[in-house]
Order: structure tokens, then C-alpha cells, then sequence
């Protein structure tokens, strides 16, 4: 067999590099849990004006960072255009012994600087009773008159490791995590064109903002529709938005009126020719109402102000429609026809026939392929006005009949329950975004559940999400902090195990670089033992063929491989008797006296026959080999003679 040292040095160095990943990926995962992780939150990210909020400073890898650390510097600053400090405000939360050295004080003008060292000689860290290393109290300035943002800022950090300060080394620190905090004007609050003061009366849009994830607003009596901020009212009437902030509920009401320009049906919104008998479907027409400031809007034309006149469906020829907005008219062109409909089918039906219980049926797909008595054709598109049989209160599948100039088809709609819709948007906009924490896991898995149980159709007018996943992500980031989290809704939020006290916390923020070493120091065992199994298996059949080479078993061309030792006997046999032979005539030589000089010139004729028998006893055919022993018989008779001569 032929010997691979190659396959050895493979071996060698793929251990090698699996060796050098795992210590790598090891020493990344150490060196990142040894970064300190400074983060300063605020106990309300929404104030109002006039609202005291509290600033705590923390550790976030407290139990893994105070063994190491013995002293400490940094500040805190803040906006002093949302805020004031509250003198006297500060307070250490460490734990600390009677003569370690603390100091906190406010610089009188934005910073709040910390500084800690450890004094006592007989311990070496800081107290692990707490992450937060301390505290301070702001006010929201009263002179906020709009929405403003605020962040907070860490300079000066330093974190030292040692007994003293002749031994300290600095201690790298992460980036730090500050809260961004947003002052209110009012709260629960609406901003109407970013002001809080309601004017009552506007002569132009209105841009309405709120606190929260979402309002209802009512235009002229209409059903409640959500919206979320900011939101344009564009239109002229009466408008009361409501927004509902921890369980409480805001409203204003106001008037837009604009001073209007001049009114138009939107094109393209309406049929200029019916046939004989049909009626325009109104509720497809588009007011299209231009005011004086080079704004407009567009109208349904359902709407109270509007009325539309001068139509009949069964006089030949044009007609002039009146279409009247408040004080504004504008007219519409449209003919009738005399061709009157034969038939017609549903070329193609509406293209949404889920709903939810009050919802408008939505014909937008929908066309009709008319067959005229003059034989000509024309696809009409479907109108609600040529709608009936249905009843939007009713719940389940439901028949709606289709005429149009008196001939009729049908199709199927089904309407779902609103209630579970209802309940979660009312569930949701109850969750207030200030106090969601590591505890309101079972809150918020209840309702992401409820959101996953609901129907597409269902989750689709869940029109409050966005507030629930502004929620999950609060959770995620205060059970792992320092992690930007993209919530996905229709995931479960993960169960997490509290723990009992502070001292059981523990910080997972790295614990994947730990599984992913685990993993590497696993693949490098695996592949020692491998490579062993390897060696030791090529080292044997190394030998093997070692051994084989070396004769001891011979492989028989003739006999297709069959192993044969007889004839490696015989040879061996005839050998030896050939070596006894030459010892027993070295023997003799010996003891024969000296032959004269005649005698060695002229040697007799029974030595001539002697020295020429061994020459013969050498050309024997292997055919001969048995008969060796016979012929090794003659060298003894010769030998005798000899001696008696």
C-alpha cells in the first residue's frame, strides 16, 4: 500500500486553524463582556411641561463589571432648553462603605459629574447589591410650547481596575446608551398646527398631532375614522378628534372654512352616456373644491352639502345636471341613449368580498360586459348604485344582486365579526408605551396573541399595530439592553426566566460568542479524535504491508493467489543439508595430514571425481528436489575412502 504523509499535514493544519478560530472567537466573546456598558434612562420619555422626571445612571453588566472596577469618573448633560435641574437632586445609589471616597455635584450649568474610589483596603470591588450608580431629578421647562426632543449625553468616562491609585489601568468602556426624552406642551395632548392653544374656527388646513399611537376623528357626523399623527385636514366642516392616553380620553373639536374658489365633478369619476333607464351612481363621483388659498380637496359626493340635480333616465337625448357645494354650483353634461340592454355578464367580478360587519361593499375591479339591441357592446364598470340584496349588519356569507337597465345577476360576499378587531385596537390603545418593562412580557404576549388569532382580513384593520410593536420593541431592549431589535408582531415574544433578586441577574449580551466557542471547542475534539482514529488506522495497514514485504507469505501466481509455504521449506531444508555438508568437509580437511608436494602438483583421480561431484550436485532440476537427501549420502563415502587411503 502506498504511504500519504500528505494527508498527516492536512490533518495538522486543519487542527491547527480550527484551534486558532476557537481562540479567537473566545477571546472576541471575553474581551466584549469585559466592556463596561453605561446606560441613562429617564423615568418618563414623554414629560409635560412643569412634569419632574428622575435620571438614573446605571451599569448594565453590573455583576460581571465590579470585581474589576475601582474607581470611576463621569458626567451627565442635559438640555437646558427643556430643562431644569432640581437643586439638590443627586443621590448615590452604590452601596458604599463609610470610608470610600463618593462625590456627585452639579456644575450650575448642564453636567451632573459622578466620581467613585474605593477606599477600603480590605476589599478590592465595588458592592454588587445594585446596577445603578446614581440618580437625579429634572423638570420640564414651562416655557415648552411645542413638541421637542432631548437627549442626554455621558462625558468624562473613565473606569478604572486596581487597588490604589499608583496600580490602576484603565478599563475600556462600550458606547454609551442614553434615553431620548420628548417634552409635551400638554398631555395627554393635541397639537393643532403645532400649537396646543384651539382657535376654534380655521381658515385654512389643519395639521393635527398627538401623544399617542393613534386617534379617531369625526368629519361632519361621519363614523369615527383612525388616524395617525400628524394628519391633514384639508376639507371645509366640522371635525372632533379624539386621542386616548392612559385609559384617558382628549378631544377637540373645530371648523374649517376656507373661502372657496370654485367646484368641479373630477373627471374621469363619472359615465358622460347612459343607456335608457340607468341612473348614474352618484356615490362614484368625485367633488373636486378649489378655495381661494390655491388649496382643494376632494369631496365624496355623499356628503350632506351636496346635492345634484336635472337628471332623468328616461328622456332621450342630453341633459344639464346641477350640482350644488354650500354657495357654489357647476353643472355635468350626460346623454341617454335610445338603445335599451339585452343582456349582460360579470366579465369580471370585485376584486375584495371579505369584510368586516359595517363595511361598505367595494366595487373596484368590477365590470360588466353589456349587450346592446342594436347589437353593440360596452363594459360598464360596476356602481354601489347598482347594488342590492345585502345587508353590511349581517354576519356570514350573503347574495348581492347586480341590475343594471333591468336585467340582473348575482355573486357572493361574506362578513366576518368586527368585535375581536375592536377589542384589541381598544386593548392596545390602553398600553402606555412609559411603563412597558421586563415585567409586561404576559401583557404583551396576550396581545400578540390575540393579533395572530385574528384573519388577515381582521389583522388588516387592526389600525393601532405600529403602537404594539413600539411596545415589543421597549420590552426586547429592557430584557437584553444595548440591542437593536426589529419586533416582528406574529412572533411570540420569548419566555424569559426572572430572576429572584438582583444578585441572580446575569448579563447575556454575549452569551452566543460562549455557544459559538462551545461549538468551535466541540468541532476541535472532534476533529483531534478523527484524525487519531485516522493515524492510527493508516499506521497499522502501514505495517501490514511491511510484513507482507518482507516474504513471510508469499502469494502464488499459478495458484490465483492461494498461499503456499511448501517449496520455501524444501529450499530452506536443502540449504541447511548443503551447510552441514561443507562444515563436515572442513572438518576432515582438517584432520587429513599434510599431502606432499606431488601429490598437491598431481591430485588422484577419486579427489578429481570428488571436487566435480558437488558441480553436479548443483545443476539438479527442481524436479530432483526430493532426491537431495539420497545424493548428500555421497560426500560421507568419499570421505571414508579418503581416510583409508
Amino acid at each position: 500500500m502506498i504511504k500519504q504523509p500528505g494527508l498527516k499535514i492536512a490533518s495538522l493544519l486543519l487542527a491547527a486553524l480550527i484551534f486558532a478560530s476557537c481562540f479567537t472567537a473566545l477571546a472576541y466573546a471575553v474581551t466584549d463582556q469585559d466592556l463596561a456598558q453605561i446606560s441613562v434612562t429617564a423615568s418618563n420619555t414623554n414629560p409635560t411641561k412643569d412634569e419632574i422626571i428622575t435620571v438614573t445612571v446605571s451599569i448594565d453588566n453590573y455583576r460581571t463589571m465590579s470585581p474589576r472596577i475601582a474607581a470611576m469618573f463621569l458626567s451627565v448633560s442635559f438640555d437646558t432648553s427643556c430643562f431644569d435641574y432640581l437643586p439638590e437632586s443627586e443621590k448615590v445609589l452604590l452601596k458604599t462603605n463609610n470610608d470610600d471616597l463618593t462625590s456627585i455635584a452639579f456644575d450650575g450649568i448642564d453636567k451632573i459629574s459622578f466620581a467613585y474610589t474605593y477606599a477600603n483596603t480590605k476589599k478590592q470591588t465595588l458592592p454588587n447589591t445594585a446596577s445603578e450608580i446614581f440618580s437625579f431629578k429634572l423638570r420640564s421647562k414651562s416655557t415648552v410650547t411645542e413638541k421637542t426632543t432631548a437627549e442626554f449625553t455621558v462625558g468624562d468616562l473613565t473606569l478604572y481596575n486596581g487597588k490604589n491609585e499608583a496600580e490602576y489601568s484603565e478599563i475600556e468602556c462600550k458606547t454609551p446608551i442614553t434615553d431620548k426624552v420628548t417634552v409635551w406642551p400638554s398631555r395627554p395632548g393635541i397639537l393643532l398646527n403645532d400649537s396646543d392653544q384651539n382657535q376654534g374656527t380655521y381658515n385654512e388646513n389643519v395639521t393635527v398631532k398627538f401623544d399617542a399611537a393613534t386617534g379617531s376623528l369625526v368629519y361632519e357626523g361621519r363614523p369615527a375614522v383612525s388616524i395617525t399623527s400628524p394628519y391633514v385636514c384639508d376639507k371645509n366642516g366640522k371635525y372632533t378628534v379624539t386621542v386616548k392616553h392612559n385609559g384617558v380620553d382628549t378631544e377637540q373639536t373645530f371648523i374649517i372654512d376656507k373661502k372657496i374658489s370654485n367646484i368641479s365633478v373630477k373627471a374621469g369619476t363619472y359615465l358622460t352616456e347612459y343607456p335608457l333607464g340607468v341612473s348614474p351612481d352618484y356615490s362614484a363621483w368625485v367633488l373636486l373644491v378649489t378655495y381661494m388659498d390655491g388649496t382643494y380637496s376632494e369631496l365624496p359626493m355623499d356628503d350632506s352639502d351636496i346635492s345634484v340635480t336635472g337628471f332623468d333616465p328616461n328622456v332621450i337625448g342630453q341633459q344639464q345636471l346641477l350640482v350644488k357645494y354650500k354657495d357654489r354650483t357647476t353643472h355635468v353634461n350626460v346623454s341617454v341613449n335610445s338603445k335599451a340592454v339585452l343582456s349582460f355578464s360579470i366579465k369580471s367580478p370585485i376584486s375584495k368580498t371579505n369584510y368586516l360587519i359595517g363595511d361598505e361593499i367595494d366595487t373596484t375591479g368590477g365590470v360588466l360586459l353589456v349587450i346592446y339591441d342594436d347589437g353593440t357592446s360596452e363594459e360598464v364598470p360596476i356602481t354601489k348604485n347598482m347594488l342590492s340584496g345585502y345587508d353590511k349588519a349581517y354576519l356570514g356569507d350573503q347574495t348581492v344582486t347586480v341590475t343594471y337597465s333591468g336585467v340582473s345577476q348575482s355573486f357572493t360576499i361574506n362578513y366576518s365579526s368586527r368585535e375581536p378587531v375592536d377589542e384589541l385596537i381598544m386593548a392596545i390603545d390602553a398600553l402606555d408605551l412609559n411603563t412597558i418593562n421586563e415585567n409586561s412580557r404576559e401583557l404583551l404576549t396576550d396581545l400578540i396573541n390575540k393579533f395572530n388569532a385574528l384573519t388577515d382580513l381582521q389583522k388588516s384593520a387592526v389600525t393601532n399595530i405600529k403602537k404594539l410593536e413600539d411596545a415589543s420593541d421597549i420590552y426586547h431592549y429592557a430584557i437584553n439592553p444595548g440591542t437593536t431589535t426589529n419586533p416582528v408582531v406574529t412572533q411570540p415574544i420569548p419566555v424569559t426566566t426572572e430572576p429572584e433578586n438582583d444578585n441572580d441577574k446575569k448579563d447575556n449580551s454575549n452569551i452566543i460568542w460562549f455557544i459559538v466557542g462551545g461549538i468551535i471547542i466541540l468541532s476541535v475534539i472532534g476533529g483531534i479524535i478523527y484524525f487519531l482514529v485516522i493515524y492510527f488506522k493508516r499506521k497499522k495497514e502501514i505495517d501490514e504491508d511491511e510484513y507482507y514485504d518482507d516474504g513471510d507469505f508469499d502469494d502464488d501466481a499459478e495458484n490465483e493467489g492461494d498461499l503456499s509455504y511448501g517449496d520455501d521449506i524444501i529450499e530452506e531444508d536443502e540449504d541447511e543439508d548443503k551447510d552441514e555438508d561443507k562444515t563436515k568437509e572442513k572438518a576432515i580437511e582438517e584432520e587429513e595430514p599434510e599431502a606432499s608436494g606431488e601429490e598437491e602438483a598431481k591430485p588422484s583421480d577419486a579427489e578429481k571425481t570428488e571436487e566435480e561431484e558437488p558441480e553436479e550436485e548443483e545443476t539438479l532440476d527442481d524436479e530432483d528436489e526430493y532426491e537431495v537427501d539420497d545424493e548428500d549420502v555421497a560426500p560421507d563415502d568419499e570421505t571414508e575412502k579418503k581416510t583409508n587411503e
